[in-house]
């Protein structure tokens, strides 16, 4: 189980070196091609990430319906296999009820809403290869699209997962929310804790690890931001590939953690340690 975790985190780390890996500030014209085929989209550099037209993308690579909602700000895109939909001044798609967190975010620049291309991708069911000699990404279509949350997402990670970070970091901003979930994303990949999600929340071989789950907050109905966070982290984000610790310091009782251990970032109230 740990070998395939860990070949599944290197996998996804490839993924994003294939589209990212040669966005460059002042680097050539990045070039995509689909299938075989030249992508003639514009494609933008925002801070060594690719960024194309939402709609632009969806129409070239697949037989898309694009709408808007001008009340929400947001994009709909529809094929007979994806359902995708893109926040102005969002952090993540929503594609066929995963979610997909864009670094850069989604923004609209003369009336054209951009996405990470890495993202729209994926979303579209597309592997890539980067060939760094040509500066190019080829993106060769999978069967079908990304595939849909109620198939990828195991119901009682998200379940416990969204628990833990709700009764943690209900009070922190979005980001720190994601942070925890990320620590336990991370110590599932570390050989010092256990395998499973459920296991490295309920951990105590060496001491209760997260208070709520013996003072009872572990069963609080998490919030909308909480089970979000929860399914990205699912899907890949990480604030930080060290994090193993996080704890508010103004109310903790023992100073074990930032005695021995490697601090990361604050956020919020909480201190994350590696």
């Amino acid at each position: 189980m740990r070998k395939l975790k860990k070949y599944a985190a290197a996998l996804m780390a490839g993924l994003i070196v294939a589209i990212t890996g040669a966005v460059n500030t002042g680097a050539a014209e990045v070039a995509v091609f689909t299938d075989g085929v030249r992508y003639e989209g514009e494609v933008r550099l925002v801070n060594r990430n690719a960024y194309v037209s939402l709609r632009e993308f969806a129409c070239a690579v697949d037989n898309s319906v694009v709408s808007w909602d001008s009340r929400t700000h947001t994009a709909h895109v529809s094929t007979d296999s994806l359902s995708l939909s893109a926040e102005m001044g969002g952090e993540y798609l929503v594609a066929n009820g995963r979610y997909l967190w864009c670094s850069e975010g989604i923004f609209t620049d003369n009336g054209v809403l951009y996405v990470p291309l890495r993202q729209a991708a994926e979303a579209f069911g597309f592997s890539s290869r980067w060939i760094g000699a040509e500066n190019t990404t080829y993106l060769s279509r999978r069967t079908g699209s990304i595939v849909s949350a109620e198939n990828y997402y195991n119901s009682d990670d998200v379940y416990w997962l969204s628990r833990i970070i709700h009764a943690e970091a209900q009070g922190e901003p979005f980001l720190g929310k994601l942070a925890v979930g990320t620590v336990i994303m991370n110590r599932m990949a570390d050989d010092e804790f256990p395998d499973e999600l459920y296991d490295v929340i309920f951990d105590n071989d060496n001491g209760v690890q997260f208070t709520p789950t013996v003072n009872g907050q572990i069963e609080n109905t998490p919030g909308e931001e909480s089970v979000i966070a929860a399914k990205l982290c699912l899907d890949g984000y990480r604030f930080s590939d060290s994090i193993l610790y996080f704890l508010n310091p103004e109310l903790a009782s023992s100073l074990w953690v930032p005695q021995n251990c490697t601090f990361v970032a604050s956020i919020g109230g909480h201190d994350f340690y590696a």
